[in-house]
């Protein structure tokens, strides 16, 4: 199989599988598949787009990590799936009285990739601090995507241990030292 032949596959079961979730989930869309250079974006089009978005995107954003991970499972050479649905993951400041045209051109995978270097480094600097002092570090509430950057940052320290605790979707991170056994 060509890898041409092998990315519209990948793009093909990626659309799909999106589509399916969402009849599960009863909404309605239509979705365009697009190359963004080494990433997959889906385009989403739907009259149920503020469901689908979710509080403060929240839902699209588990959305998202589920099909990735579905995506990935048995296929580690799988490319990264982001999801927009009608211009909403794209970087804006205002999204009230905007056309259809005056969408920034940086586009918010970018803004997603500067966000994970800024936690690893928040995990980074929380790290040190707790084994200057000796003291654990409680980071502030995160969604699911932004912990697991912050687990997978200190997993291989061996100094240190990281847990989540907390209610509902937004958990905080302790970052402690590791308990003698």
């Amino acid at each position: 199989m060509s890898t041409n032949e092998q990315r519209e596959e990948q793009k093909n079961r990626a659309s799909q599988t999106l589509a399916t979730m969402l009849d599960y989930l009863g909404l309605e869309a239509s979705l365009k598949v697009e190359d963004r250079g080494e990433k997959i974006s889906i385009l989403v089009t739907s009259d149920d787009a503020g469901r689908i978005i979710g509080r403060k995107g929240q839902t699209l954003s588990n959305l998202q990590l589920v099909l990735n991970r579905m995506m990935f499972k048995g296929n580690t050479e799988f490319p990264r799936i982001l999801i927009d649905i009608d211009g909403y993951s794209r970087k804006s400041p205002r999204r009230d009285d905007r056309g259809p045209d005056e969408y920034p051109e940086r586009e918010r995978d970018e803004e997603s990739d500067e966000n994970e270097e800024m936690l690893s480094q928040q995990a980074l600097d929380a790290a040190k601090e707790v084994k200057r002092w000796g003291e654990s570090v409680t980071l502030p509430p995160m969604n699911s995507h932004d912990r697991r950057i912050i687990h997978v940052t200190l997993q291989d320290d061996t100094e240190l241990q990281t847990t989540s605790e907390g209610d509902g979707s937004l958990k905080k991170v302790i970052i402690s030292l590791k308990q003698p056994k």
